[in-house]
């Protein structure tokens, strides 16, 4: 009885101590609302893209593909240092690493010449750095925000056990990603903020890719931003934080970073233009640096659907209108490839009436979400039986996009996919964060660009066949018996998943055999 009590009694202390670590959130303070605005009169961006015709004369808008990890890094620098209004960045993972901090020293110093910098992150990964954010966010110019956070800040236990009582609500994420300088340029499409995400990590890399967008089509980028930095969802980091931000802490915040960034002078990221000294490169200025079309739409989920509030995908539901469409040919990039019941079914129907159908994903082992694979894994002899290609990176690449390792002496142990890209028919292509399965049709925001102006959409239709090349990817067939086989550039034919361990293959095979494909 007297254990029976103390048990008891355990239990109401845990559960009060989780109640007041789960209190509702404040809103965000109303200083913070945002509205639409025009783009910036003033500033090298202005300058430049007002004198470009296409997009004066004829009303188109540019495109640049960032496909390689050292430019899509360099571009992000070029134009923070170029704003002198505003800069808006919307991000699901924001690092701690080396990118991170070279960003966000550079948000900082475009903050102390004067320029608005909003900042807002998914709680996927700002969770735990609340203090540093927090500190940052005391700069008069700087306002950071967190999407649809955990109200527990500290602890596994608290975590676990709001998840368990919110978790309908917490597996939503904001998946969609931008980069909005002076609403002149943005950057979007599926890369975060990390070194892995810019080729520069030692041990892990991603082939990834975005696009750079100048011209009119920016303002709908802009106003997807503010519609989820409004959002109720967008909480200040202020309200969220335990330990309160102060002057102080930005001082030493700034001090510490400046610390780190001298130390680290020699880093492959800090020896490209312009952060080894030299003068910025002027590509952003050059018209012939973008291909400039009017063929091209933005789309963006309702921010309610990464607060669970939402209902449908406006995403899914324009990418499920374009392959109704296809005749001949559909080309897929999707590091997590979970087409499920329904997606399995369609890609076969289309297969067998003669469309060609070639999918590239992550193989096994060089996927960084092992139980992701087994939704992919489960549903490939149906694909395979239906005549559609597969394909699946190798771990070892690195694929083509990999030159900052190249020319940067950085060899990384291992490649991984992270791109995302549809091409149908080579008539028109989608660029964005949305990965084929149930998370980005149901569950996070996603956003992403259908492109139709035939040079771009060749030049995506290139990067699918250089990463399903031999040298690059497996390609995965059925033998005489049955059974699956992964072939590569080198005459070798694997039985089973290649250079997958054994602990990838257990957690892949143990995912496949539980009712957790939606989840995938």
């Amino acid at each position: 009885m007297r254990d029976s009590y103390r048990f008891s009694w355990l239990l109401a202390v845990l559960f009060l101590a989780l109640a007041a670590g789960c209190a509702p959130l404040q809103p965000a303070p109303e200083r913070g609302w945002q509205a639409l605005e025009l783009p910036a009169s003033e500033g090298p961006l202005a300058e430049w893209l007002e004198g470009f015709a296409p997009a004066r004369d004829q009303g188109k808008t540019g495109f640049r593909l960032l496909d390689e990890g050292a430019e899509a890094f360099r571009w992000r620098v070029m134009s923070v240092r170029m704003a002198r209004e505003r800069i808006q960045v919307q991000a699901y993972i924001w690092r701690d690493d080396a990118a991170g901090r070279v960003l966000m020293g550079e948000l900082l110093g475009a903050a102390d010449r004067g320029v608005r910098v909003s900042l807002l992150l998914d709680d996927v990964d700002a969770r735990g750095r609340d203090a540093t954010l927090a500190a940052i966010a005391q700069h008069p110019k700087i306002d950071v925000r967190i999407f649809n956070p955990f109200r527990t800040r500290e602890g596994l236990l608290r975590a676990s056990a709001e998840f368990f009582f919110r978790g309908s609500d917490l597996n939503h994420r904001m998946h969609n990603k931008a980069w909005v300088v002076d609403g002149r340029l943005a950057i979007t499409g599926g890369r975060n903020v990390g070194d892995e995400y810019f080729e520069a990590s030692p041990d892990y890399n991603f082939a990834d890719l975005d696009l750079v967008v100048v011209g009119p089509l920016v303002r709908e980028i802009d106003r997807s931003f503010v519609e989820f930095w409004n959002s109720p969802g967008a909480i200040g980091v202020e309200r969220v934080a335990l330990e309160a931000g102060s002057p102080e802490r930005l001082a030493m915040q700034q001090g510490a970073l400046r610390a780190w960034l001298a130390q680290n002078h020699t880093h492959p990221l800090m020896q490209m233009e312009p952060l080894n000294g030299q003068p910025v490169p002027q590509p952003i200025a050059d018209p012939a640096a973008y291909v400039w079309t009017t063929q091209a739409e933005f789309v963006v989920d309702d921010e309610a659907k990464a607060r669970a509030r939402g209902d449908g995908s406006r995403v899914a539901d324009a990418l499920g209108e374009r392959l109704l469409g296809v005749e001949k040919e559909l080309l897929i990039v999707s590091p997590y490839f979970v087409p499920g019941r329904d997606g399995t079914a369609q890609l076969s129907r289309m297969s067998e009436s003669g469309v060609r159908v070639q999918v590239l994903t992550n193989s096994l082992a060089a996927n960084d979400v092992a139980f992701t694979h087994a939704g992919y894994a489960r549903r490939r002899h149906a694909l395979l039986d239906a005549r559609v290609e597969l394909f699946e990176l190798r771990p070892t690449g690195p694929p083509r996009w990999a030159r900052l390792e190249r020319d940067r002496g950085i060899e990384a142990s291992q490649a991984s996919l992270h791109s995302k890209l549809l091409v149908f028919d080579r008539d028109e292509a989608f660029v964005g964060s949305f990965n084929l399965d149930p998370r980005s049709a149901h569950t996070n925001s996603e956003s992403g660009v259908f492109l139709s102006e035939p040079v771009l959409v060749e030049q995506l239709a290139a990067l699918h066949q250089r990463g399903i090349r031999p040298q690059v990817a497996y390609r995965v067939e059925r033998d005489a018996s049955g059974g699956l086989v992964w072939r590569d550039g080198s005459g070798n034919a694997y039985r089973q998943e290649p250079k997958a361990g054994l602990w990838r293959r257990f957690v892949s095979g143990m995912t496949r055999i539980l009712p957790v494909e939606p989840l995938l």
